[in-house]
């Protein structure tokens, strides 16, 4: 089939289907007037379904109308506007069949000549929509605090976002809030994936790749080959509007096949570290909440015993750490149990084992939480939170010369949510949750014999600083 031959002219009784194929032939003009079959090499569709889109005898879809308006250099949003106001009038003549030979077929790169190329999506019978995953989990309800930093989200310019932090500080419910909030304007779905933990052997990007693809609608049978498949999940990102939520991201290798510089797809990545090794991102890293608003997420759960108990309401904030998700357990006990005072709780959480029995609820569990990141520190970052949980109010600085690689250290250990910084720079002080683990775990680890070889040998001096 010669794409180069003249069209047929637009029967101009079709109404909006008509009127916006009109359009499309004029933007193609415009643009140089480019084959459809060069054309087809940029807009993933095969060129007849492109050239069906501005026949005038159907509406074609969404994704179709701006693969064209894409390799004409169109303005994308401005088109889907019209789509939507095309789609509005021409009402009933959306739902008439397509003729199989114009249904939409992306067009996916093979190891057939490029006159072979096969399509990689069909539309569900019946059905004129493309396929739009929509795999966002429940938006979080009640978020507390976090001003600043949705607003750094939403003024952030166009690329990925990297949003970092320790455990349990809401990284995730940062993330599901503000992906819920672009998730309107995400026209052509959204797509989820939790990629940890990380199993034995290794995350399999490429089965991830393939599950995102085939959800995007392209048929499991008509995958392209394992090493082409990253080429084809980024082109469709900067050819549709889409939303990629990653979380609980380990390395820099588990995502890097998956970001793609797009100015119409977002992606988020959720992680505990800072994924420096990534180029080209944004990033922005959580820190536990401020006391007046740990003070308020106590207050929405048990309204009544914040107001009667504010000392009590505090120090139980102070025992969690500031955290969200422990802050959340927490009350989500006590309202469990209406009976319970703030006042006897905090009275009964000073000991680490008892602090970290109260927070397990359900499936939840600081304890699991914080040994999770414990088990990712290297030997001597865990022997070095061993010395300092056995010290009172312990802090460490950067420049302390008696430790060897004491910043590489402390660094990992930040990262791992284990040490924040105190109000004195290049200090760093024992996060209270990780010190209560560390000290329930005391009996088991004292069984055992210090791993670290530098460390065996010699027991460098910590400055020790009484935290007032």
């Amino acid at each position: 089939m010669d794409m180069g031959r003249p069209e047929k002219p637009v029967d101009v009784s079709g109404g909006a289907v008509a009127e916006f194929a009109s359009r499309l032939r004029c933007l193609r003009i415009e643009a140089g007037s480019p084959t459809y079959r060069d054309m087809a090499t940029s807009a993933m569709y095969s060129a007849s379904v492109l050239s069906s889109a501005a026949n005038g005898h159907r509406l074609p879809t969404l994704q179709v109308a701006l693969a064209y308006v894409a390799a004409c250099n169109g303005d994308r949003e401005e088109w889907r506007r019209r789509w939507l106001e095309a789609a509005d009038r021409a009402g009933p003549r959306m739902a008439q069949p397509r003729p199989a030979a114009a249904r939409p077929a992306p067009h996916v790169p093979t190891s057939r000549s490029p006159e072979q190329h096969a399509p990689v999506a069909r539309l569900i019978p019946g059905d004129p929509a493309p396929h739009r995953p929509f795999q966002l989990p429940p938006r979080p309800l009640g978020l507390v605090g976090r001003g600043a930093e949705l607003r750094w989200l939403v003024a952030a310019p166009a690329g990925p976002i990297v949003i970092s932090g320790p455990v349990g500080v809401g990284k995730s419910e940062l993330a599901l809030h503000h992906a819920h909030t672009l998730a309107p304007d995400k026209v052509d779905g959204h797509l989820y994936a939790d990629m940890g933990p990380v199993p034995e052997g290794g995350y399999d990007v490429l089965a991830l790749l393939a599950g995102f693809l085939t959800a995007l609608g392209v048929p499991a049978g008509q995958l392209p080959a394992p090493e082409q498949r990253a080429g084809l999940y980024r082109s469709l990102l900067s050819q549709r509007r889409l939303l990629v939520l990653l979380e609980n991201v380990h390395s820099e290798r588990q995502v890097r096949p998956l970001l793609v510089d797009s100015a119409t797809s977002t992606t988020l990545v959720v992680s505990r570290s800072s994924l420096l090794g990534l180029r080209y991102v944004h990033r922005i890293r959580l820190e536990p909440l401020p006391r007046a608003d740990s003070l308020a997420l106590i207050s929405r759960g048990l309204p009544e015993r914040a107001r009667a108990e504010p000392t009590s309401a505090d120090r139980l904030a102070a025992l969690c750490g500031d955290l969200p998700l422990a802050l959340d357990i927490a009350t989500r006990k006590l309202l469990a149990r209406p009976g319970t005072s703030l006042r006897w709780a905090v009275n009964r959480l000073d000991r680490p084992e008892a602090l970290l029995n109260w927070l397990d609820v359900g499936d939840l569990s600081m304890r699991e939480v914080l040994n999770s990141a414990h088990l990712q520190l290297s030997d001597r970052a865990r022997d070095l939170l061993d010395r300092l949980a056995r010290l009172p109010h312990p802090e460490v600085r950067a420049d302390d010369s008696t430790l060897d690689g004491v910043e590489l250290l402390i660094d990992e250990l930040i990262e791992g949510g284990m040490l924040r910084p105190t109000e004195t720079l290049g200090s760093y002080r024992l996060d209270p949750l990780a010190q209560a683990f560390i000290k329930d775990r005391e009996p088991v680890r004292d069984l055992l014999p210090y791993r670290s070889a530098p460390f065996r040998r010699t027991r460098p001096r910590l400055e020790v600083r009484h935290s007032p």
